[in-house]
């Protein structure tokens, strides 16, 4: 659900930055190995949708507060 907010950030509110932020927290946190109970792999850590969120935010609050701009790969 969190990356369709993002989908309306850069497609309906021409929001692209805070689109590509809320992306990077997304990635850094799945890389973390954080995952809810229905994507949830071998290896990583179950946690709840709560937990999850809370993690992303705290992921996009860092991007924030550093002004960074993600770069991804073409």
């Amino acid at each position: 659900m969190i990356s369709s907010f993002g989908m309306a950030l850069r497609h309906f509110f021409d929001m692209g930055a805070l689109a590509d932020k809320l992306d990077a927290a997304i990635d850094t946190v799945l890389a973390s190995g954080l995952r809810t109970a229905n994507i949830k792999s071998e290896g990583t850590t179950a946690v709840s949708t709560t937990q999850m969120g809370e993690a992303i935010l705290k992921e996009l609050q860092k991007l924030h507060a550093l002004g960074l701009t993600p770069h991804f790969p073409a």
